[in-house]
């Protein structure tokens, strides 16, 4: 698996992917559990009434916010966007975004991608797949479509939150924080934040970032913080910085009054007065280590096992809530072939080191979680059978026999069927 690691392409396309997912960010900077603890679900908290109604409360607002933000970016002339499934499962207190679309970067470019197609992936507290496909370069800039999904584990994010904002840690209780999620939200002003979206992706280059941090400079005036934080994001060049100071051009209030220590708590301020400027430095203090901890993956190599089934999981949750989802349906089938090819290829080298880890991987997941294995398991079954059947060979049927006992051990044998008549006698020659 090759993985383009600390480049420029990799760092613009992370980029364009968190402007994507701005609307999760305050959430996804909210913890920083141990991942893969949190996305197994072996760590839960015991919320009272009171602390669950704020958290639903939070996860609705957000879920406004987030159809709304996606049908503005729809109504602009370089970006599309069309929302799939969105809902937020009570029982793994998540919330799933499925989406997709197309956009026309039209900003300048130090070089070109030199691939067409490129999987961008995160497994924090927010984890996201992101596929852009068909990049490709055209008289109005650089065209690409993208679909994908976000998932965001909301158990225990409010104590990140309690710890980082002063008035929250003096609390001590978690209700506040998911209030002052959901009035960050209620708040949350989509027509500026649509809008510098779009102009990131129109007129985003170093020159065009120096440009606006002068023209932000002279209207600062004596605001002496809000000038250094300017110098500081026009040195910085990154594509986030000219959408935050974007972001600043565009309110419509004077930047003078601009409040914030910090460029994140600056721009909260701008697009959620109030609310805003809490939530606002603590996104801007985590959002560079969610970019740092994605990785951008390119489609001409085998994606990773782990990934694989991670995307079926989550394309068969968002199935479960809605069938007629056709992203998710093809990124869980896409996921399952590929497993079930590359164990195909292995056993034919008489291989097993594949299988052995998917069984490990399996083993690992939530019982709730395992039911998405099904259709692979039954495939691999398949693969097995087929073996014994037409090779005879003693240790395909002991790995059958293993597969086998691994299914009785999750409880899933009433769904995959066993018979083993066919290893049996191949066993007994």
């Amino acid at each position: 698996m090759s993985i383009v690691k600390h480049n420029r392409l990799s760092a613009l396309l992370l980029s364009l992917v968190m402007i994507f997912s701005l609307f999760v960010s305050p959430l996804a900077a909210l913890s920083n559990t141990n991942s893969d603890e949190l996305s197994s679900g072996r760590l839960r908290v015991s919320f009272s009434a009171a602390v669950d109604k704020s958290l639903r409360c939070a996860v609705a607002a957000m879920d406004k916010a987030v159809l709304h933000l996606c049908q503005s970016l729809d109504k602009t002339d370089n970006l599309n966007v069309t929302v799939h499934s969105h809902f937020y499962d009570a029982s793994i207190r998540r919330y799933f975004v499925s989406l997709s679309g197309r956009a026309v970067f039209s900003g300048r470019l130090p070089f070109k991608p030199e691939k067409d197609s490129y999987l961008i992936t995160g497994s924090q507290e927010v984890s996201f797949d992101i596929l852009l496909s068909n990049i490709r370069q055209s008289r109005q800039g650089l065209n690409f479509d993208f679909n994908g999904t976000f998932v965001v584990s909301i158990d225990r994010l409010a104590y990140k939150m309690m710890q980082t904002v002063p008035h929250l840690a003096a609390s001590g209780a978690l209700g506040p924080a998911f209030d002052l999620m959901t009035a960050f939200f209620d708040k949350l002003n989509i027509g500026i934040l649509s809008q510098a979206i779009s102009e990131t992706f129109r007129k985003f280059s170093n020159v065009a970032l120096t440009k606006a941090g002068t023209e932000l400079l002279s209207q600062a005036g004596k605001n002496k913080n809000l000038g250094n934080v300017i110098r500081d994001s026009v040195k910085n060049g990154s594509i986030l910085n000219f959408l935050a100071i974007t972001i600043l051009k565009s309110a419509t209030t004077s930047i003078v009054s601009v409040s914030g220590a910090t460029l994140g708590a600056m721009v909260g301020s701008v697009i959620a007065p109030g609310p805003g400027t809490a939530i606002g430095g603590f996104l801007g203090s985590q959002i560079l280590v969610i970019v740092s901890k994605a990785i951008l993956h390119e489609l001409t190599a085998e994606l990773p096992l782990k990934l694989k089934i991670r995307k079926m999981v989550t394309s068969w949750r968002i199935l479960n809530k809605n069938p007629s989802d056709e992203f998710a349906r093809d990124a869980f089938d896409r996921s399952r072939t590929g497993i079930e090819k590359k164990i195909a290829a292995e056993l034919a080298k008489e291989s097993f080191s594949l299988f052995k880890t998917l069984l490990k991987e399996i083993d690992k997941m939530p019982a709730a979680e395992r039911p998405a294995m099904i259709a692979l398991l039954k495939g691999v079954q398949h693969i097995l059978s087929f073996k014994i059947t037409n090779e005879g060979d003693w240790y395909f049927a002991r790995q059958y026999y293993q597969l086998k006992a691994a299914v009785e051990r999750w409880g899933l044998q009433n769904q995959v069927v066993f018979t083993t008549s066919g290893a049996a006698s191949t066993t007994g020659r």
